[in-house]
């Protein structure tokens, strides 16, 4: 069986686990290409759901445009040769060892590609327009949160300056209400993370 792994950089010959980290891979092609991203920012908001079909869940007016309009890269497929081991779900497994690129596919437009799946049936998107008050509501809290706990208010990093663009109302929230970080941490966490 094939596996996948998305990513910006080119000519990449043997895919290798970061120091301390392991090595993810897919067996959902259009999964991967939503690995073809920017690597400072990192965001990534999509799973894969039972029955395949990747789920792709917006938490921003035109997030998956904004994205991966203009976006090239490459998806790279390697074979299965026994130290894959199951990942969190049935769609990814990982590798704490080098793993042998056995070809690779340039995308010159992932937002492109990304429709075509979409158009195929294989990736399903939630827009941010069709969320209700109720979902904007979360996501906004979660993102003041997410401000909070990564300290990213003053940082001077690609991240950040994402944040900031992307989720105004949250990051100017956060900045006016800074100190009380702690106790907004806090109290989020009991209500979302206390029943897991």
């Amino acid at each position: 069986m094939q596996y996948y792994h998305g990513s910006p950089i080119a000519g990449i010959k043997t895919l290798t686990p970061t120091p301390s980290k392991v090595l993810y891979l897919t067996n959902n092609r259009a999964y991967a290409l939503f690995y073809i991203r920017d690597l400072d920012v990192n965001w990534g908001t999509c799973g894969v759901d039972a029955d395949g079909v990747v789920a792709y869940d917006e938490r921003f007016p035109g997030q998956l445009r904004a994205l991966y309009a203009g976006r090239c890269g490459w998806l790279y497929a390697c074979e299965e040769d026994g130290s894959f081991v199951p990942g969190n779900s049935p769609w990814i497994v990982i590798s704490n060892l080098v793993v042998p690129v056995a070809s690779a596919v340039f995308i010159p437009d992932v937002y492109g590609e990304i429709l075509r799946e979409v158009a195929a049936g294989t990736v399903r998107v939630k827009r941010y327009e069709d969320k209700t008050r109720a979902e904007t509501q979360d996501i906004f809290e979660m993102m003041v949160h997410y401000i909070f706990k990564n300290r990213l208010l003053g940082a001077q990093t690609p991240k950040a300056r994402f944040i900031e663009q992307n989720f105004p109302e949250a990051w100017r929230y956060a900045a006016q209400n800074e100190a009380r970080a702690a106790e907004y941490i806090a109290q989020w966490e009991k209500e979302h993370l206390s029943a897991k």
